[in-house]
C-alpha cells in the first residue's frame, strides 16, 4: 500500500504549529517594491511584508503575485510520487486562481508517468486559512486510519462545510482585485465603510455586508459565526485570522473560547500571496458552517 500526502498551495496560510508529515505546502512567489520572493528561498515574514507594503508609494510598488504553471506543479509533485507516496491535492479556489487548472494539466501528465501511483486534485472553492482548515480536517481523517478512496470521497464531501467570514480595513484592494468599483472604494475610505465578506460554495470572495466601523464589523462577523458555524461539538478546530492585526485576534478568539467553550483554535497570520489581494488590517473567523450561501449573494443562482 502507497503512502499518502495531502498537497496545498501557500494561498492556504498553513501554520507552521499545524504540519504534519503527512502534508506538504508549495511555496508560491510574489513581488513587493519591485523585489522578487519565491516564498521558499527568498521570502519575507508577515509582519515584514505588511511594513514594505505600507511604504508603498505607487501602484507598481504595490504586491504582485503569480500562480503556479503546469511545469511547476510537476516539479512539486515529481519528488514526491518518487518517493512512494500516492496524493491528494487540495487546491486553491478555481474562482479566484488559475493555479487550479495548471496543477490538473499536471496531475494528467503525471498519472501517464507514473500509473502505479494516485494522484488527485480537488477543488477546494476555498482560499486562506479556509483552505488551510480544509487541510487540516483531511490529515485528521488520514490519521484515523482512512483508505485513499476514502479520503477523497470525505474531502469532497466537506468542500461545502470549511467556511470562512471577513473583515477588510481598506476597501482599495477590493478594487485592485475587482471586488468592489472604484466609486465603491474612494466612498469606502472617506466614510470608513468596513465590509463583511464570506467565500461562497463556488470559491468566490463576496461582499455581504457593510459597516460604518472596525469595531462594528468584528461584531457583525460574530453574528455570523453564532448564525452560520455547526454545533460548537463539531467545531474541532477555529482559525482565528489576521493580517497584521494581532489584537483583533486576540479578541476574537477569547470570544470563541468564553461564549461557546471552543478551546481547539489558532490563529493564523496571511501570509504574502494572501496578504497582497486583502491588505493589512484583515481579520478572519474560519469554521465549520452549515452551508455556503448568503441570501444577498447574487452570485449564486437557485
Amino acid at each position: 500500500m502507497n503512502k499518502i500526502m495531502i498537497t496545498a498551495e501557500a494561498t492556504s496560510d498553513y501554520p507552521q504549529s499545524l504540519l504534519t508529515e503527512n502534508i506538504t505546502i508549495f511555496p508560491m512567489g510574489y513581488t513587493v517594491n519591485g523585489a522578487a520572493y519565491d516564498g521558499l528561498e527568498t521570502k519575507l515574514t508577515p509582519k515584514e511584508f505588511y511594513d514594505t507594503c505600507r511604504k508603498a508609494k505607487t501602484k507598481e510598488d504595490l504586491p504582485q503575485t503569480t500562480m503556479i504553471t503546469a511545469y511547476q506543479a510537476e516539479e512539486l509533485f515529481r519528488p514526491i510520487l518518487e518517493q512512494g507516496y500516492d496524493i491528494l491535492h487540495i487546491g486553491f479556489a478555481k474562482a479566484l486562481s488559475g493555479t487550479y487548472d495548471q496543477m490538473c494539466i499536471a496531475a494528467k501528465e503525471l498519472a501517464a508517468q507514473y500509473p502505479d501511483r494516485k494522484i488527485t486534485i480537488i477543488e477546494s472553492a476555498a482560499a486562506a486559512f479556509v483552505q488551510g482548515l480544509y487541510v487540516w480536517y483531511v490529515d485528521q481523517k488520514l490519521q484515523s486510519g482512512a483508505t485513499y478512496d476514502e479520503l477523497v470521497a470525505y474531502a469532497e464531501d466537506l468542500k461545502d462545510h470549511c467556511g470562512g467570514y471577513f473583515t477588510i480595513d481598506d476597501m482599495k484592494h477590493l478594487y485592485r482585485t475587482g471586488r468592489a468599483s472604484k466609486t465603491q472604494a474612494f466612498l469606502g475610505e472617506a466614510l470608513q465603510i468596513k465590509p463583511i465578506l464570506y467565500v461562497n460554495k463556488n470559491g468566490k470572495l463576496i461582499p455581504v455586508s457593510k459597516q460604518i466601523s472596525h469595531k462594528k464589523a468584528m461584531k457583525t462577523m460574530l453574528e455570523y459565526f453564532d448564525k452560520k458555524m455547526l454545533p460548537a461539538e463539531e467545531q474541532k478546530l477555529v482559525g482565528i485570522v489576521h493580517a497584521d492585526a494581532y489584537d483583533d485576534a486576540l479578541l476574537l478568539e477569547k470570544t470563541v473560547k468564553d461564549k461557546y467553550g471552543i478551546q481547539n483554535t489558532v490563529i493564523v497570520d496571511v501570509g504574502p500571496v494572501i496578504g497582497s489581494h486583502v491588505g493589512a488590517g484583515m481579520v478572519a473567523l474560519v469554521f465549520l458552517v452549515k452551508d455556503k450561501v448568503e441570501p444577498n449573494d447574487k452570485s449564486i443562482e437557485d
